[in-house]
């Protein structure tokens, strides 16, 4: 009996759990996994005050009355009606609930709200419905489901009709939109799709324009299940319900609604996201509401601010729809525009409240009050602040003691107080979470949603620097830098700011995080609260300056809260009998030591055997003490399960303890039922046979806390791992692979790569997540194989035969899921791991035998294939990047060909096949580390470039500063000085530039160009160093004169100067090097044939000097070249004159030298990890930093460096050589991501490889500089900078020398006859030769003399006539006609000024040309160039163009007649010049004209029209024509055609060029000929692309 009476206690207790419904009395907050997400925003961000005055409108007062005393209705009930309708808004509602009371506050319909809509005269042409169901779950009823639910709502529907019977009134005539609460959503949506399927409805569902889900469970509720399960067992008690079936989690009913409501509503681009009441489909509006499951749907008043969030979503439906009058479903989901934006900037999608939830749920009411009244505490919280440091609170604790806890408390507390925190729990079970770098994106994420001025300062340093911390990597220093020293610590807040980071020991850059926060300096207050587990402090934090008051929590500290804890857990499971309960109570506490952790397992392992008091004694006798015995005495349980049961709870537990993120349960499922199908209740399943290690918590599977994670994978006491942590990593990335290697997923991912491509395209969105309904697994292995993959064991044979086979089969449709996520960082990431994996097997000889195993005698195969992919992937996002985003099918034709002959993509996917896309003619092998080349200008010399995430910047010292792209390498504008420019500066956040001229120091924004302040310049002495001060209201300026200056950039004046005195009259005149330190407490200067010295200023004292220690005259210190500071000013590189490097350490005056480096200059990267230098030589090398190992080296002769800089992410270097600006991008800059892991030490471990990667920088091939095709598809010539013509096969392959112009000029103009008999070239000396070409045989030519002039100037236009016997050469100035066949000149024509214009043969009379100037089209005689016909282009029929007006300051760049109907197109640019044109990146500006065929004086056949704007604003660059088709490069570089007759419509994209190809130096030269083939200039070479266009 008493076993029997402990059952159905247990039984009475479970069945006490809050269930799922509409109604006040029952906790309806869980009746979704996320019933509605903006409750785990926030409220504190968006909170907004309440009244208890009710504003109700009292005008249907009478009706409401009526209805309170009576039962809610059934059916469709018309609540409002109106004379004359725009629309009718229909309320569903939901589990429990009923047609009134559900929208009324409190239950009482005299505040039922969808009344007072009609009270505004936005809806006073609206109709108000209710629809009432039975879903009262505690009442007999009958069994009906969702399904029959919906049904009944569309018949109703379809059949209503008012009293007076009008058609007019039914429904289907007006739209309509759905207000649904819980499961009324998914009764509204099974409706919705019933009615599409059915052509009796079909036409009143067309009308519904809107969708409104509040706490809808879309993806359904976790305890459906067990209250219908609690019904079942209820004897006398109602029966199960279908519907409650219905909405279990991942029912067949969802699952089956879900489906079809994605693919019905494939037109509207709908995406599901994971959370299950949230939709984020492409459409949603969004809008936060602040309630629970319950108070959603009602309202208290009229000024109640979630019924102005639906009031004002509904008003704006009901006015889209009226102008509409179409179909346009609309999603609500709980989110918020501006909280988008805030995550597109900052990159953090999880709401703090996800971590925080699961904590608080777990609190007693009342617990831990003694630590926010303690005195310490509440001294440190409410004290005021006294210096611009932050005061810090550090709570240490044992492991399980309640820390965290206490952490949510104390956020409680806070909010209380003060309103609002920001908060971020570490946690070891997220490898994002854990580092340092997320934690400053939550804070500032959080910050940004509550804070509106720091909000706006977010979005205006977004909008001027292009920065989205979202696409880069997680970088501490530069967050820091960017957004907290440069925005944060400046600003001044209404209030403290509060800041909890729990669990700071477990955060990947303790040392870093901690010292940061020591020694912030900050304009407002900051208190930190920080939890930990003991440690020690870091060296010098005492000094930095903060306050740190530490709490040392004890057992005794939280007895009386663990003993509440015990209390509240027993008194309700055991019987009634007391003296049972205290002496249990007081059993589990003497043996707790204070851990709450040990508390809740023990009283697990008690729930299950407390029987009889016998039970109970002999389970607590046997729980051991400690969490290490307990955890394996859990083990030990583990292991007593029969053998299939031990399996699976060990695969469970190996996802669990290595997943990179907590797995969702359809997650785990999915990765467990290849070994283990049919799965019933799948999370008790979990949580029985894993012995109380693993937790579900909101659809999460976790272990039950850090300390189990480091038991089941660390070996202990000499006994292995339960978990051993390669073997259990290995596991998981096969299962992860073998996941991925399936035929299946092209096909999947084809209907959403191109589905709705527009806007996808210009949203970025995640597509990805369209693929993953039915595949829940699909996002985790995409992202995170290659994680497991690098952490598990090298030797893995297994393991390295399905990667090989992945990579060979299935990696393209793995890389088309990556950008279908449209985040190419996870393939980046991919790649990091690889050459994790990578490096780990070159350093053992049986992987190596393993790898080369895998050859099979293909000589293809390469035993380093491994590291080799990790290349490829990482060059195909820095070449392809956003356009495979754009489209994510292209993998499979456009990437490989692009890709080089021996890199893996190019050897597995590429080669020429008949009618795929082939590109042939460069000779490199593997790929070029060069990105992209940029040009100053002719005979300038770019002698300095800056680098910012957005942004790189050339000078020219002659005045002209140049703003670039970074990601495009595009010139975004000039600055023109005006003034020689001695140097350039950019402030710390990259906004900010100012230049010292010979006359001012000025200060411009980068992103706009504007010119923000100018001091002059009124001292006679030479800037030598120039920078912004911290807070960038300030410019430090050092001087020739051993000075510096502060100047107040607001005020425009002096406001401190420093005199520097050397110490002796060795040091007499100027400087030759003056150096300001990073931190701005010191200059280092150098004269010739003297050391260095270093001034320490800004002190209470005067400027102390330290002069660097030499050996004598003799020593290289004595002739320092330049002077380096490390970025902390903690040292000082010594670049010697025989390029020696020492690094000189300020503070202990020590010295290490590095002969081997050989530098001429040098910079260190921003984290200090790398130090960038270059030689005499030109030869640019990356070196690890501080050890200075050598890392990678670009080798070139002969090529002068004048300046050198790292991007901000250290994965670019720039360089200036000449008049050009070059961009490299080496794969051996991308670390492995090992290195990311322990960035303390990767000094040590990152680059302790003895040979560094030698790149050649290929200059033997002289630049091509001109182009011509042959008339056939099988020759090109080109000409060179070296004077060089000669003729190439279309495989590239040079066939001969033709002739040659003078070494020392460059080819500028090449043009071959369509009978090849002909070709002609121009220099830059204005010399023109033309040969005459015999063939001989097959790529065998006799070349003949023909012309050899001396023009004025340079040739800018060559044309053949048809007949081929006559040549024109135009010039700016003039234009000649010279016969072939006499070899005479035979007419001539000049103008008086530079004339802009280009020519054209008249296809309609081959004896007549045609002149096309930006304002006429002249038809001429071949003979005498005399004008036979003019058309004015800015009269006549033309006028109603504007375009053609002032055409003056308009510049004709390209024409041709080769189109459909032989109509002539030419392309305008407003005011340029010819020249510029050509070496132009961008047709900017460009206008389209065309017109009918020219006929010799008919003024009445010539029709001149413009090019529609919106199409010529898609055209980045003209390339030629194709068969009557015009040929462009788009703005994302895809080579387009473009249909004339067709429009706007006519255009195609056909592939898309890598980036590193399009440079402002070739791209004017690029041709496609008359069967399709691109030819493409590059590096001296020609690319030929086939089958692009023509196939």
């Amino acid at each position: 009996m008493a076993s029997g009476s402990s059952v159905l206690q247990k039984f009475k207790f479970r069945s006490e759990r809050k269930v799922l419904t509409d109604e006040p009395f029952e906790p309806d907050s869980h009746l979704s996994a996320h019933p509605l997400h903006s409750q785990r925003i926030a409220h504190r961000s968006l909170s907004s005050s309440t009244t208890t005055n009710s504003d109700f409108p009292g005008e249907d007062r009478k009706i409401l009355d009526s209805q309170n005393a009576a039962s809610d209705p059934l059916g469709l009930q018309l609540v409002s009606d109106v004379a004359k309708r725009n629309g009718d808004i229909i309320f569903v509602h939901g589990l429990g609930g009923s047609s009134w009371k559900t929208w009324s506050w409190n239950r009482d319909v005299h505040r039922f709200w969808p009344i007072w809509l009609t009270e505004s005269d936005d809806f006073a042409s609206c109709r108000i419905f209710t629809f009432g169901y039975n879903s009262n779950w505690k009442g007999g009823g009958t069994n009906l489901n969702i399904s029959d639910f919906a049904k009944d709502l569309l018949l109703q529907m379809l059949t209503f009709k008012t009293e007076d019977g009008s058609a007019t009134t039914a429904l289907g005539n007006a739209p309509i939109i759905f207000v649904a609460h819980s499961m009324g959503g998914l009764v509204v949506k099974k409706a919705y799709l019933l009615g599409k399927l059915d052509d009796r409805f079909s036409e009143l569902v067309s009308c519904i324009h809107g969708m409104m889900f509040l706490g809808t469970p879309h993806r359904g509720a976790q305890l459906a299940s067990t209250l219908n399960s609690i019904l079942s067992s209820s004897p006398l008690g109602p029966p199960p319900k279908a519907y409650i079936s219905d909405i279990q989690h991942q029912s067949n009913a969802l699952q089956e609604i879900n489906e079809q409501f994605r693919h019905r509503s494939v037109d509207l681009e709908l995406i599901v996201e994971k959370d299950s009441a949230v939709l984020q489909y492409p459409r949603e509006i969004s809008s936060p509401l602040h309630a629970d499951h319950h108070t959603i749907c009602k309202f208290r008043d009229l000024t109640d601010q979630n019924y102005v969030i639906v009031r004002n979503t509904l008003r704006y439906w009901i006015a889209r729809s009226t102008v509409q009058g179409n179909s346009d479903l609309r999603i609500l989901s709980e989110h918020d525009d501006r909280r988008t934006l805030i995550q597109d900037v900052l990159g953090v999608r999880d709401a703090p409240e996800d971590d925080l939830s699961p904590v608080r749920s777990r609190i007693m009411s009342g617990s831990y009050q003694w630590f926010t009244h303690n005195r310490e505490f509440v001294n440190w919280m409410m004290g005021d602040r006294k210096g611009s440091n932050a005061e810090i609170f550090w709570l240490f604790g044992l492991p399980a003691t309640g820390k965290t806890a206490i952490s949510s408390v104390v956020i409680d507390r806070i909010e209380t107080v003060f309103g609002s925190c920001q908060f971020h729990f570490f946690s070891a079970s997220h490898q994002a979470k854990k580092t340092a770098a997320y934690c400053l994106r939550a804070i500032a994420t959080q910050l940004a949603q509550q804070h509106e001025h720091f909000r706006e300062r977010l979005f205006s340093f977004h909008a001027d620097t292009g920065i989205r911390f979202s696409t880069q990597d997680q970088n501490f220093d530069t967050i820091w830098e960017k957004i907290f020293e440069g925005i944060i610590f400046k600003m001044d807040f209404d209030r403290p700011l509060l800041w909890i980071l729990d669990a700071i020991d477990e955060v990947d850059q303790q040392a870093l995080l901690i010292g940061k926060l020591t020694k912030i300096q900050s304009v407002s207050p900051i208190k930190i609260f920080l939890s930990s587990r003991p440690t020690k402090l870091p060296m010098g934090t005492a000094s930095y300056g903060s306050s740190i008051t530490s709490f040392f929590l004890s057992e005794t500290d939280t007895k009386e809260d663990l003993r509440s804890y015990i209390t509240n857990f027993i008194r309700n499971a055991l019987p009634t009998d007391e003296k049972v309960q205290h002496e249990t109570i007081d059993k589990v506490l003497t043996k707790a030591s204070g851990s709450f952790l040990w508390v809740r397992l023990a009283l697990e392992s008690l729930e299950d055997n407390w029987h009889t008091q016998d039970d109970i004694l002999t389970t607590l006798t046997e729980v051991p003490v400690g969490m290490v015995p307990l955890y394996q005495r859990m083990v030990a349980k583990i292991t007593s399960q029969p053998s299939k049961t031990q399996l699976m709870a060990q695969r469970i537990l190996t996802w669990v303890s290595c997943s990179w993120r907590p797995l969702r349960v359809d997650e785990l499922k999915t990765a467990l039922e290849p070994e283990f199908k049919g799965f019933l209740k799948f999370e008790e399943t979990v949580q029985q046979v894993c012995g109380h290690f693993v937790t579900v918590d909101k659809n999460r599977v976790s272990l039950i806390h850090a300390t189990a994670r480091q038991f089941l994978t660390e070996d202990r006491d000499g006994n292995p791992s339960y978990i051993h942590g390669r073997n259990a990593h290995q596991h998981v990335a096969l299962c992860c692979l073998r996941y991925l290697s399936k035929d299946q997923w092209r096909r999947i991912f084809q209907q959403f790569s191109n589905s709705a491509q527009d806007y996808f395209t210009s949203q970025r969105t995640n597509r990805l997540l369209l693929a993953e309904q039915g595949f829940p697994l699909l996002g985790y292995a995409t992202c995170y194989w290659a994680y497991h993959a690098s952490k598990s064991p090298t030797h893995s044979k297994e393991l390295v035969e399905v990667m090989h086979s992945f990579f060979k089969t299935y990696s393209l449709s793995w890389i088309e899921a990556i950008a279908l996520s449209a985040n190419l960082r996870y393939l980046t990431r991919s790649a990091r791991y690889l050459k994790t994996y990578a490096k780990l097997q070159s350093r053992s000889a049986h992987s190596i035998e393993t790898l080369a195993s895998l050859q099979d005698n293909d000589e293809d195969d390469d035993p380093k294939w491994i590291q080799k992919w990790s290349t490829d992937l990482i060059r195909m996002v820095g070449k392809f990047g956003s356009s495979l985003v754009t489209s994510p099918t292209s993998i499979y034709r456009n990437v490989a060909p692009f890709c080089p002959r021996g890199s893996m993509m190019g050897k597995t996917f590429g080669g020429s096949k008949d009618g795929l896309l082939s590109v042939t003619g460069l000779t490199s092998d593997d790929w070029d580390d060069c990105l992209a080349t940029v040009s100053v200008g002719e005979d300038e010399v770019a002698s300095k470039v800056l680098v910012t995430e957005t942004w790189f910047i050339t000078l020219v010292s002659s005045g002209t500063i140049s703003i670039w792209y970074s990601e495009t390498c595009e010139l975004a504008r000039t600055i023109n000085v005006g003034d020689y420019v001695l140097l350039l500066e950019l402030n710390r956040t990259g906004s900010l530039l100012t230049a010292a001229s010979s006359s001012a120091y000025t200060v411009w924004e980068v992103a706009s160009g504007k010119m923000v302040y100018q001091i002059p310049k009124r001292s006679r002495a030479r800037a030598m160093a120039i920078c912004f001060e911290k807070t960038d209201s300030r410019l430090l300026v050092g001087m020739d004169d051993c000075s510096l200056t502060v100047f107040d950039l607001p005020v425009g004046r002096e406001t401190a100067h420093y005199q520097f005195l050397p110490p002796n009259p060795d040091y007499a005149g100027c400087p030759k090097i003056f150096e300001i330190s990073p931190d701005q407490t010191k200059v280092a200067m150098a004269w010739r044939g003297r050391p260095p010295l270093v001034w320490h200023f800004r002190s209470d004292t005067r400027p102390s000097i330290q002069r660097c220690r030499t050996r004598g005259s003799m020593d290289p210190l004595s002739s320092p070249e330049a002077l380096v500071w490390q970025p902390d000013g903690s040292s000082l590189l010594v670049i010697c004159l025989d390029m020696n490097v020492v690094d000189w350490n300020i503070y202990d005056d020590h010295q290490i030298s590095y002969p081997h480096v050989h530098a001429r200059q040098a910079v260190i990267s921003r984290d200090m990890n790398l130090l960038l230098s270059y030689d005499n030589t030109g030869t640019i090398s990356v070196w690890s930093f501080p050890r200075l190992t050598p890392l990678y080296k670009l080798v070139s002769e002969n090529e002068f460096i004048r300046d050198i800089a790292f991007s901000p992410d250290s994965q670019r270097i720039y360089d200036t050589r000449g008049s050009t600006c070059n961009i490299w991008e080496p794969d051996a800059l991308v670390r492995p991501e090992e290195d990311f892991e322990d960035r303390s030490s990767i000094g040590d471990m990152s680059f302790a490889s003895s040979e560094p990667v030698v790149a050649l920088f290929d200059t033997t091939e002289s630049p091509i500089t001109a182009l011509a095709v042959s008339s056939d598809d099988d020759y090109y010539c080109c000409g060179r900078d070296n004077g060089v013509v000669s003729i190439h096969n279309l495989e590239g392959k040079r066939l001969r020398k033709v002739y040659g112009h003078s070494a020392s000029s460059a080819v500028l103009l090449l043009a071959w006859s369509n009978s090849g008999r002909y070709m002609a070239s121009a220099d830059d000396s204005a010399r023109v030769i033309v040969k005459r070409l015999e063939v001989k045989e097959r790529d065998k030519w006799a070349v003949f003399a023909v012309l050899d002039l001396n023009l004025v100037e340079p040739v800018r236009q060559f044309v053949f006539s048809p007949d081929e016997r006559l040549l024109l050469a135009a010039t700016l100035s003039g234009d000649q006609v010279y016969s072939l066949k006499s070899k005479q000149r035979i007419c001539s024509k000049r103008f008086d000024y530079q004339q802009n214009r280009l020519w054209l043969n008249n296809l309609l009379d081959a004896s007549l040309l045609i002149r096309n100037e930006p304002s006429s089209l002249q038809v001429c005689s071949w003979h005498s160039l005399e004008t036979m016909a003019c058309v004015d282009l800015t009269s006549g029929d033309s006028s109603s163009h504007s375009e053609n007006l002032q055409v003056e300051q308009k510049s004709i760049f390209w024409t041709t007649n080769k189109v459909t109907g032989n109509r002539i197109i030419y392309g305008t640019l407003p005011g340029m010049g010819y020249h510029s044109n050509m070496s132009c990146l961008s047709h900017n500006g460009l206008c389209l004209h065309f017109s009918e065929p020219v006929k010799l004086l008919s003024r009445s056949d010539l029709l001149i029209q413009s090019c529609v704007h919106d199409f010529a604003s898609q055209i980045k660059r003209l390339v030629g024509t194709f068969e009557g088709r015009v040929v462009y490069l788009d703005h994302d570089y895809w080579l387009c055609t473009w249909d004339v007759d067709l429009g706007s419509a006519g255009s195609k994209r056909h592939f898309f060029l890598p980036k590193d190809w399009v440079n402002a130096n070739s791209l004017h030269m690029v041709l496609v000929n008359d069967h399709g083939t691109l030819l493409f200039p590059r590096h001296g070479y020609v690319a030929i692309v086939r089958n692009g266009i023509g196939a």
